[in-house]
């Protein structure tokens, strides 16, 4: 049974989030401390401001399994405010009396299995408030400024999103400003298990952590350093903007962290991308790890489209592996790149006509790979040949530069774009997105 204790608690309180986006939140603070937890579980003390403007109410999202996630929660609250965590919601609501600022404090302890199960044995956990879990309370697609402290045991290393320094043994911080509320990501993993590297290349320097035991040869590792500068120099290129950008918040390049994770394995995460050990070490190639540099322009970090939304997947990821495909045309040649069409065909195929066979408008949850990753880059490159490579790449590039952080983003938005861009061809991407 879990401990709820609320210095204040309250009364339901029906608010959703668009509502409370008129709200200001500032003087944020979080502290995760994951001494003497365990394994997917971390203890938060967190407290911020708000401004209630001309609202009576402030939802903000918070929580994940709403049986699991969270326990001994503890609001401390000024007078004339009230406040109620909303499990099934997946928010906690804050609803005020007379005062229009107050200051808030929330302590709780955190359970997130997925960052556990998902990614292997217990070396690595990755807490991201990313597929329904939101470890900290926020206010998803806005701007927002926190400090932010993380304190470790020995036995954890630690990569964030943001720039963190180490103020003292086991502990970090930092003040990201500016940032997507729910792009904050820390990975812990540890230390014994694993061995770090740090690479030269002409663009910088890359940091690889690799399951000790499980190294991949110097071959893979150099295939990697290739391949790292040639998709940031070709990426950069495209869309206007280098990989290293002050204004997007990403100072250096990726660091790669490789996992045992037997399941979701690939993730681009803003400061450092995780990725499957086994994959990087016996994979034929490593092109999916372009795939996921390319994020830092085309994702759900910077294309905000909501999951549930049409098209939502067409737009955070096949968009994104179409011009994956395209650095590959570009850097390793033509015959690179058809052998990678055939292998979207040959996979494509072996699910046309089933139920698993839908429209890419129908991709609102990123729970069909094969019409997302395979399907959708036969579809763009059937559109290529009919308008040319060069347009078609220039058109999506442009959406980004367009688009990018504007929020909320839908697929009539990319619609009406290609259309600008390509007069009189809308009908065909719209066909092509329609179709079974």
């Amino acid at each position: 049974m879990k401990n709820l204790a609320f210095a204040l608690f309250l009364a339901t309180v029906p608010c959703t989030i668009h509502e409370a986006l008129a709200q200001k939140i500032s003087d944020y603070t979080l502290t995760i401390d994951k001494r003497s937890c365990d394994a997917a579980n971390m203890h938060v003390d967190c407290s911020f401001r708000l401004d209630f403007q001309q609202a009576d109410s402030v939802s903000m999202a918070f929580g994940g399994d709403e049986s699991l996630s969270i326990e001994n929660l503890t609001f401390g609250t000024g007078s004339g405010i009230t406040g109620r965590y909303v499990p099934a919601a997946k928010r906690v609501v804050f609803r005020r009396a007379n005062r229009r600022r107050v200051s808030v404090s929330m302590s709780y302890d955190y359970t997130n299995l997925s960052a556990f199960f998902i990614y292997g044995a217990g070396n690595a956990e990755l807490w991201e408030t990313s597929f329904g879990e939101y470890y900290y309370p926020c206010m998803p697609n806005s701007s927002m400024e926190f400090d932010i402290e993380v304190k470790t045991p020995d036995s954890l290393s630690l990569l964030c999103s943001y720039p963190l320094e180490r103020t003292a043994p086991g502990c970090y911080g930092g003040r990201p400003g500016n940032v997507l509320a729910q792009s904050l990501t820390l990975a812990f993993f540890r230390t014994e298990a694993y061995t770090h590297s740090v690479c030269d290349t002409s663009c910088g320097k890359v940091d690889i952590y690799q399951l000790t035991g499980m190294q991949c040869s110097p071959e893979r590792c150099d295939e990697l350093l290739a391949l790292t500068q040639a998709a940031v120099d070709y990426f950069g290129h495209t869309y206007g903007e280098a990989y290293r950008s002050p204004q997007r918040k990403v100072p250096a390049l990726p660091t790669f962290l490789f996992h045992d994770g037997k399941g979701f394995s690939n993730r681009y995460n803003i400061g450092f991308i995780s990725a499957s050990q086994e994959k990087f070490s016996t994979y034929p190639d490593i092109y999916p790890l372009a795939h996921e540099i390319g994020h830092r322009w085309l994702g759900e970090w910077t294309l905000l489209i909501d999951d549930g939304e049409p098209g939502a997947y067409f737009i955070k990821e096949t968009l994104n592996e179409f011009m994956t495909l395209m650095f590959i045309r570009h850097h390793f040649g033509e015959e690179a790149y058809r052998t990678q069409l055939e292998r979207c065909e040959r996979e494509y195929r072996a699910i046309e006509g089933t139920p698993r066979d839908e429209p890419l408008i129908a991709m609102v949850h990123n729970d069909n790979n094969t019409v997302v990753y395979r399907k959708g880059p036969l579809l763009l490159d059937r559109l290529a040949r009919q308008i040319g490579y060069g347009r078609l790449t220039e058109t999506i590039a442009g959406f980004y530069r367009e688009y990018c952080g504007k929020y909320p983003l839908a697929y009539a938005d990319f619609a009406s774009w290609f259309e600008r861009c390509v007069p009189g061809h809308g009908a065909m991407l719209n066909t092509l997105t329609t179709a079974k």
